[in-house]
């Protein structure tokens, strides 16, 4: 008796992981079908990445002002880890699975700019401006995440062989508002 149960219970089990296998295949299908439809958008990690490694050889001096809500301080100094100061930069990745048929692609003058249709992403807008050679000069990104406890909006901006900026306000319920900004000029 008891082996009888054990056969069916393992039959029950089997039938309920090939449903799951199927509805899960049924949705990568559709996802890695975007995904393969989508066309390769500008590379930001790895710009950011030789980025990183040229300021890295260079080793500028930088002026870095911190403003932490009404609190701000500048100094001069040499950043020790160009990685963790640009991770912010480097993070952005506009060929993210999750942004597969959301990007518009829009192009006037020297700009190129990436909006993101749907809302629950976490970019919002993304520009490059290219300089007389094509290469990027200026990138600005735009970034919010929404939930039930936080809102937070992030604004960076880095521009090559002149500054950078990352500015971000937060409010989390009960905390209340936070404002950060972090600026470099090289």
């Amino acid at each position: 008796m008891s082996l009888h149960i054990n056969i069916k219970r393992i039959k029950n089990i089997a039938a309920v992981i090939c449903i799951t296998a199927a509805f899960y295949s049924c949705g990568n299908k559709e996802q890695q079908a975007k995904i393969e439809n989508q066309e390769k958008l500008f590379d930001l990690p790895s710009f950011f990445q030789k980025e990183i490694d040229s300021l890295a050889a260079l080793n500028p001096d930088v002026n870095k002002t911190v403003k932490k809500d009404e609190n701000e301080e500048s100094k001069k100094l040499k950043i020790k880890d160009w990685a963790v100061e640009l991770s912010s930069f480097k993070a952005i990745d506009l060929n993210k699975p999750a942004y597969a048929g959301f990007v518009k692609v829009d192009t006037a003058d020297s700009v190129i700019q990436y909006s993101f249709t749907n809302p629950e992403l976490d970019l919002s807008c993304v520009r490059i401006q290219l300089d007389q050679q094509g290469q990027p000069k200026m990138i600005s990104v735009e970034k919010e995440v929404r939930n039930t406890l936080y809102k937070t909006s992030e604004f960076l901006v880095y521009e090559k062989n002149n500054f950078y900026l990352v500015e971000k306000n937060q409010h989390v319920k009960v905390m209340g508002d936070n404002y950060y900004k972090v600026q470099g000029e090289f």
